[in-house]
């Protein structure tokens, strides 16, 4: 298991799955990479955080991350604390790091355009399947190319909407 620290990316929330409500809470590690915790619905370790706090996480053998709890002072109630912990902001973090040698820059990511030029790659695949498809149903014998680029259309549009591509 190995313990690392993090810091939430936005909001916590709560989410309809098909197990029911759950909260789940978006963090980024120093490395860049993003992770999802997932707790019962209306979980206080969890929908107690905010956009940009620190928190340490823990990822199992087989890639699961869970949050490690603290105890709050809320939940503390009676006992003394010695004052603030100090923290530093998170980019501040990073330099600090950068500085005793530890790697903190993220994996460089595939820019934008690629990831937009794979995508309509992809659709156009998609749309020359579509299109087969359309010029094989038996129907398709009598009718001009423009009805049958509509109907591969229809059958695109279609495809898109029902496996949210």
């Amino acid at each position: 298991m190995k313990l690392i620290e993090a810091r939430v990316n936005g909001n916590p929330r709560q989410v309809s799955t098909k197990f029911g409500e759950k909260s789940v809470m978006d963090v980024v590690t120093a490395d860049g990479q993003e992770i999802a915790i997932w707790r019962p619905a209306g979980d206080r370790e969890v929908m107690g955080r905010v956009n940009g706090e620190r928190v340490s996480i823990a990822i199992d053998s087989k890639g699961k991350a869970s949050l490690v709890e603290h105890a709050s002072n809320s939940s503390a109630v009676g006992l003394a604390t010695t004052g603030p912990a100090v923290t530093l902001p998170f980019e501040a973090e990073m330099k600090l790091k950068q500085q005793m040698g530890f790697q903190t820059e993220p994996e460089p990511q595939p820019s934008r355009a690629a990831e937009i030029a794979d995508y309509i790659q992809r659709l156009g695949k998609l749309y020359g399947c579509c299109l087969t498809t359309a010029k094989t149903i038996p129907a398709t014998g009598i009718l001009e190319a423009p009805e049958i680029k509509d109907i591969a259309t229809t059958i695109f549009i279609q495809t898109v909407r029902h496996f949210d591509l």
